[in-house]
């Protein structure tokens, strides 16, 4: 199951590069294009956490915390435990982006497409 969570969030960034990169003008594409991709992290985290753990957040709130008993746990290596603030920044974000309509700009979408590529090639190694 964890690989099924993983391969969903590397479609989830996937998209959200490819909404993103249209050509559409309209700049609320990178609201999607920042929820996809937040998304991404939420489900790279959620197979982390599933194939050691065998949990997923209920709420997204929970997924730090999850984070941060992997680390506990040595299941993450604790070079990796400033990404804890990668899944908090993703968590803080996607309540402004899915509920608040908050403005997202090409620059937003570029820092938290970073992070989730950062985020997922840790998974992928560490799954």
């Amino acid at each position: 199951m964890e690989k099924s969570h993983f391969e969903q969030a590397k479609f989830w960034l996937e998209g959200a590069k490819h909404i993103a990169g249209m050509g559409s003008e309209n700049k609320d594409k990178y609201v999607v294009a920042v929820a996809m991709a937040i998304h991404s992290i939420i489900k790279a985290n959620d197979a982390l956490t599933f194939k050691f753990l065998n949990v997923t957040a209920r709420r997204h709130d929970d997924a730090r915390r999850l984070f941060e008993d992997l680390l506990k746990r040595n299941f993450v290596k604790a070079q990796y435990s400033d990404y804890k603030h990668i899944i908090q920044d993703a968590i803080n974000s996607k309540a402004k982006a899915d509920y608040r309509g908050a403005f997202f700009s090409k620059s937003d979408f570029e820092n938290i497409k970073r992070n989730a590529e950062k985020f997922i090639k840790m998974v992928g190694e560490v799954i």
